[in-house]
């Protein structure tokens, strides 16, 4: 007879085991191993309880499981009522009343908050309320804790995102007030509730308090491990310092973000470094190391098929033609920016619009083409003021309104508007 593998258990454990004596730290030793290597099944059950636990961060493989599984259930069902009947239903009915769905919840919050704002304000809100709901006998109230500084952040995020920055100011507030209650210490909790709040400084354009959030944010993703959270702030301090005119610091941290989100598990994050890397080249004047990073961001672009990622490569694309062609040359970069403007009020995405017009503005100046510049700023004026452009925005366009009908709109005047109007849509986001 062949001696038993070590992989195997020991006639005493199966023992202990059978007569239910073996210690529950004995069992994920040296049984739960066991099985999992003889057992392809019970490895992808093993599998898919670790993934649950990652997804709705929670250390209780039955919380995990139970409530993972059933959250989406939960928000399909959900999702097609009106806000009122959702907080009715959050607030009344003990089903909706978990940990899982609250999860789900602030991840729809954070994935819709470019796109629709308002709605990542709703499901953020129904995340708080839920969170006020979560009873000690069921889950850890420092958890709890946690989890209310996330929900309250998402809600200010939203907020920001929609102009409201005192009401954003105060759900910070609420936020912070948690997450210093908590005894957990969770640095990726902590890291994100810093994150966020340093969008919201930016928004209210004190840098060097939002610079100063995404440093300890920085430090705090960097010993919980977590690459994108990592990647995610070296491209907001980035941004930080191109608003402060500082285009090299900002491209060297676009390159470092690129480097270490290319590993993450989030590939959008790799197409926002290399995008707003591009980009920014252009912004400098480096259009052929812009055109470089074309080829690698057009292939990004097309693996996650968002047509706005498409749509925003062939803005960069029209940028690095305007600034590599020689004069009088320039008609596909012209056709370029034409395009993009046209999808951009066709999506009415008013404040995209308005800087691609500039750059056509630029080009037009560039040429000395007076007359598409006036029938430029004649064409464009009537559409933002049926937009949701703020007053400052506005205001910048009717001076390149004014300066392209008093012929004396130069293409550094038009890149002065672009960048101004670059900070308030950025105040917003």
């Amino acid at each position: 007879m062949e001696p038993r593998s070590e992989t195997h258990l020991s006639v005493e454990t199966m023992a202990r085991w059978l007569a239910r004596d073996l210690d529950h730290e004995t069992v994920l030793a040296k049984v739960v191993p066991h099985v999992l290597a003889v057992c392809p099944g019970c490895r992808e059950s093993y599998d898919e309880v670790l993934r649950l636990q990652r997804e709705f961060e929670h250390w209780d493989e039955r919380v995990a499981v139970i409530e993972g599984l059933q959250a989406p259930l939960l928000f399909a069902e959900l999702a097609p009522w009106p806000f009122e009947e959702q907080l009715a239903a959050v607030r009344e009915e003990e089903r909706f009343q978990n940990w899982g769905f609250c999860q789900l919840l602030l991840r729809q919050s954070l994935e819709a908050v470019f796109e629709d704002p308002t709605r990542a304000i709703a499901w953020a809100e129904l995340g708080v309320r839920i969170t006020e709901h979560l009873v000690e006998e069921a889950y850890e109230p420092d958890w709890v804790l946690d989890l209310k500084a996330r929900a309250w952040a998402y809600l200010g995020n939203g907020l920001r995102v929609l102009g409201e920055l005192w009401s954003a100011e105060s759900a910070f507030r609420r936020s912070a007030e948690h997450m210093e209650a908590s005894m957990t210490g969770n640095p990726r909790v902590r890291a994100e509730v810093l994150d966020l709040m340093g969008s919201l400084r930016r928004a209210q354009r004190r840098l060097d308090e939002a610079e100063a959030l995404a440093g300890l944010a920085l430090a705090l993703y960097r010993e919980s491990g977590d690459l994108d959270g990592v990647g995610t702030v070296l491209i907001k301090r980035a941004k930080i310092l191109e608003e402060r005119g500082e285009s090299d610091g900002a491209i060297a941290l676009l390159e470092e973000a690129a480097a270490i989100v290319g590993s993450g598990v989030q590939p959008r994050l790799l197409l926002c470094a290399r995008h707003n890397l591009a980009f920014l080249l252009t912004t400098a004047e480096r259009y052929a190391e812009a055109a470089a990073l074309l080829p690698e961001v057009r292939r990004l672009s097309q693996e996650l098929g968002n047509p706005l990622d498409l749509l925003r490569l062939r803005w960069v694309e029209g940028r690095v033609a305007f600034g590599s062609a020689p004069e009088g040359e320039r008609g596909p970069a012209e056709a370029a920016l034409r395009e993009v403007q046209r999808e951009f009020f066709d999506r009415h995405m008013g404040y995209d619009a308005a800087l691609v017009s500039l750059d056509l503005a630029a080009l037009y100046a560039r040429e000395g083409r007076t007359a598409e510049l006036k029938s430029l700023a004649e064409e464009i004026m009537p559409v933002f003021e049926s937009r949701e452009v703020n007053r400052e925005a506005m205001a910048a366009l009717l001076m390149f309104q004014h300066a392209a009908q008093e012929e004396r709109l130069t293409a550094d005047l038009a890149r002065q508007l672009a960048a101004f109007l670059k900070r308030e849509r950025r105040a917003r986001r």
